[in-house]
């Protein structure tokens, strides 16, 4: 008896579907104070991309002293 082949690699690739965010905006402490952050989940590329959380973590982390 000659058994098929087990199959490795799954067929093709999963679908990923944009799944809405519970968070509507987010909170950034910086050395002038809190900021809001919000989303455009249409936008490929953001005007200040990740930039808010790097000064949050230069100033929770005492990185940089003003």
């Amino acid at each position: 008896m000659i058994l098929p082949p087990k199959v490795i690699h799954p067929t093709g690739e999963p679908e990923f579907t944009l799944k809405k965010s519970a968070i509507s905006a987010l909170i950034a402490d910086t050395f002038n104070g809190k900021i809001h952050i919000e989303w455009d989940p249409q936008a490929q590329v953001t005007t200040l991309g990740q930039l808010a959380f790097f000064i949050q973590y230069l100033k929770v982390g005492h990185r940089l002293m003003p």
